[in-house]
């Protein structure tokens, strides 16, 4: 018996093939095209593929889109929780390491919403999960540089999950936001201009408002809290689920007061904006998670303005006043 690594006798390359497998190759050929032609008319027709238009867009440019639809959008509490209700039928969400600005949200069942999708940093994948039929979801790529344009309608009530599928860094498995669709009564959503938390416009010139870098700090309710006096402070860097905030997010204190930072939440630092003349806090630069803590002794008077650099762009902005 002839080995397999053995050439063929004879001239066997000029052989005729067997009509059998041209007929198979043939049939292979023709189910190729078939399928090749069915993904191009599921791109064009299929209601389940997500096409829409895209846009070139800077980093800032669609930060600062995100942040004028969360100032002109209305708020509704459920369940004690505060959610964004779109102004018309836009929806802008930005990818961050590591979370969703723009979330969470309310949206009606059966209407369609206009989403726009970024990326502030790097590529993520933005994933929507109905929390009670888990057959129900999409999952999309989002990439920096580029504003993604989707229509999306939901006709079921529920609970929607929206999680990174993309590996973005070592805070990835905490990257989730949500929005609720469900019917509400249109007087119980509270106006933008009567909506709490982006106040303080004229506070540490504007610091904790989106038209300073980054965007508006959610939990800076336009005042300080007052510890002069005091000689321990505490600051939380992060808090539960996640949150991306530091509480309190303004604070006085006394000249020679130490303020403790302790991180409540995984993947925070401490960066330092801008700080009085001749003062030396130099914050931290490293990420952090739960269970780490440092500590500053501020001697000179004056305001410190200091943020969390992954969580910038959602708001994430701390101050502490020396007086």
């Amino acid at each position: 018996m002839d080995s397999p690594l053995t050439s063929p006798d004879d001239d066997w390359w000029s052989e005729k093939i067997n009509r059998r497998e041209s007929i198979w190759l043939g049939i292979s050929g023709v189910w190729a095209l078939t399928l090749f032609g069915w993904m191009l008319g599921w791109t064009e027709f299929g209601a389940q593929n997500q096409t829409g238009e895209t846009y070139d867009v800077s980093t800032e440019a669609l930060r600062q889109k995100v942040q004028t639809y969360k100032q002109s959008a209305g708020t509704l509490t459920v369940d004690g929780e505060e959610l964004l209700v779109p102004p018309e039928n836009d929806v802008y969400v930005g990818a961050l390491q590591w979370g969703w600005d723009g979330l969470p949200a309310v949206l009606k069942p059966g209407e369609t919403y206009r989403f726009h999708l970024g990326s502030y940093d790097v590529q993520h994948g933005f994933s929507v999960r109905n929390a009670d039929n888990l057959s129900q979801q999409i999952s999309l790529q989002v990439l920096p540089g580029y504003e993604w344009v989707l229509e999306m309608t939901f006709d079921d009530p529920g609970t929607y999950h929206v999680v990174c599928n993309e590996f973005c860094g070592e805070g990835h498995r905490s990257m989730h936001g949500k929005f609720l669709v469900r019917d509400y009564d249109e007087s119980a959503v509270t106006a933008p201009e009567e909506s709490g938390g982006s106040g303080g416009d004229a506070d540490y010139g504007g610091w904790f408002t989106g038209d300073a870098t980054g965007g508006a700090t959610e939990n800076y309710d336009g005042t300080t809290v007052d510890e002069t006096g005091a000689e321990q402070v505490t600051v939380t860097v992060g808090g539960e689920d996640g949150a991306a905030v530091f509480d309190p997010p303004a604070v006085a204190v006394s000249e020679g007061t130490t303020v403790t930072f302790e991180w409540a939440s995984n993947n925070h630092n401490l960066l330092v904006d801008s700080q009085p003349d001749g003062a030396d806090w130099g914050g931290h630069e490293s990420l952090e998670n739960e269970g780490y803590s440092i500590e500053h002794t501020f001697e000179t008077s004056g305001v410190y303005k200091y943020y969390c650099e992954p969580h910038l762009g959602i708001g994430m902005k701390g101050v502490v006043e020396v007086v």
